[in-house]
């Protein structure tokens, strides 16, 4: 009785210490979150808890504490890219530029879509290679902002970019221009605001990306393809980035390499409608009709409308399909099987203006069952009929 008493103290005082730690992480009181989170027994510690008390250190300028607890969540949970960013923004803190970047390269890999991740990166790499400007920029706002440290965002910390002001103000502006010349499909001045702005800040893979795009859109893939690539040098994880090389592949028909790209972003966004689109797109020109019916099938599973987005141009591009019968065929198929009668029956209807001739196909596929008693499939029946009969 004693013994389950004593384990009943002893779970009410490890919830009890994490949750006044909480709480005062919270209110940004981090000694006293420091000193809750410490009272908790290393055992009875998990990965969060870990992070969360680096965190507290490190906010109170404790950073030999801060690095210890960060890589003690990290020995916990390797693949905690909370705790790997934040023992980045550490050696950033200490100017340590080049292990800050190899550190939160490590983060970035483990969440790749986390934005202010993304951010560090680009932080971290400017500093590692602008060392100079950056220890002086570092120097000049050492009194108000010793740590570095721009924000904190829930359990991450995020980096202050070391630029000049002059040269961050100037890029953002650039960049703000070319966003506004971009939305109203002025091209060419879009892509002089965006290059001025990555002559400021070359590191910025989110503007980079966004003038592949331009160049793109305006149909000059080998430029597209040029500032594509120079934003996935700055961060290798881009998702947008490697779907969009992905639609510069297929659009040159190279399938194989278009794949490798499309799987690639597909391993950090499984569920992607756009990128599994674009994958069955270019399965389909391969004739591998049945891995392509698959992904096209789980990317209108995910969005139903996803096929009405073809032409649209965002930083993610999808990629408008090659004129195919058989494709036609397929999309058909897959409505029909999700009830979508009038859109298969378009999509039927399609097929045979592109010249899909296997009627047979059309009459025996147990798909269109459901699709037997609708005015358009009768109408369509009518209309094979007549593209079968030997008087046409």
């Amino acid at each position: 009785m004693l013994v389950v008493v004593f384990v009943l103290l002893f779970t009410a005082n490890v919830f009890g210490q994490a949750a006044l730690g909480n709480e005062k992480f919270d209110q940004k009181q981090y000694v006293d979150a420091a000193n809750a989170y410490e009272k908790i027994p290393a055992a009875q510690r998990d990965t969060g808890i870990y992070n969360r008390l680096g965190m507290s250190y490190h906010l109170s300028n404790q950073l030999r504490a801060a690095e210890n607890a960060y890589k003690a969540s990290v020995r916990v949970d390797a693949n905690n890219a909370n705790a790997l960013n934040n023992l980045a923004v550490l050696y950033y803190s200490q100017r340590k530029f080049s292990d800050a970047d190899r550190q939160v390269r490590r983060a970035v890999e483990k969440n790749p879509e986390n934005n202010g991740l993304r951010l560090n990166l680009r932080a971290a790499r400017y500093a590692r290679e602008n060392a100079k400007i950056a220890r002086d920029v570092a120097a000049g706002i050492a009194s108000s902002n010793p740590l570095l440290i721009e924000k904190r965002e829930g359990d991450i910390l995020q980096m202050q970019i070391l630029m000049t002001a002059k040269a961050l103000e100037e890029a953002g502006l650039y960049e703000r221009r070319g966003d506004s010349f971009f939305a109203r499909k002025l091209y060419e001045d879009a892509i002089v605001e965006y290059k001025k702005a990555i002559a400021l800040d070359r590191y910025n893979a989110s503007t980079l990306n966004r003038l592949g795009l331009v160049y793109h859109q305006s149909q000059n893939l080998p430029e597209a393809e040029r500032f594509y690539r120079e934003a996935l040098k700055q961060n290798p994880f881009f998702i947008e980035v490697l779907n969009n090389i992905g639609t510069v592949e297929y659009a040159r028909q190279r399938y194989d390499s278009a794949m490798d790209q499309y799987q690639k972003a597909l391993r950090i966004r499984p569920e992607s409608p756009t990128i599994l689109l674009n994958l069955g797109a270019c399965l389909f020109d391969m004739k591998r009709y049945d891995e392509a019916l698959q992904a096209t099938r789980h990317a209108i599973e995910i969005d139903p409308r996803v096929l009405d987005k073809a032409s649209g141009f965002g930083t993610l591009i999808q990629t408008s399909r090659r004129s195919d019968p058989m494709v036609s065929f397929y999309y058909a198929k897959i409505y029909a099987a999700q009830g979508e009668k009038e859109r298969a029956i378009s999509y039927l209807n399609r097929a045979l203006d592109e010249g899909f001739e296997e009627y047979d196909k059309i009459r025996k596929e147990p798909a269109f069952v459901v699709l037997a008693k609708e005015e358009g499939y009768v109408k369509l029946m009518d209309r094979i009929a007549s593209l079968n009969s030997p008087n046409k």
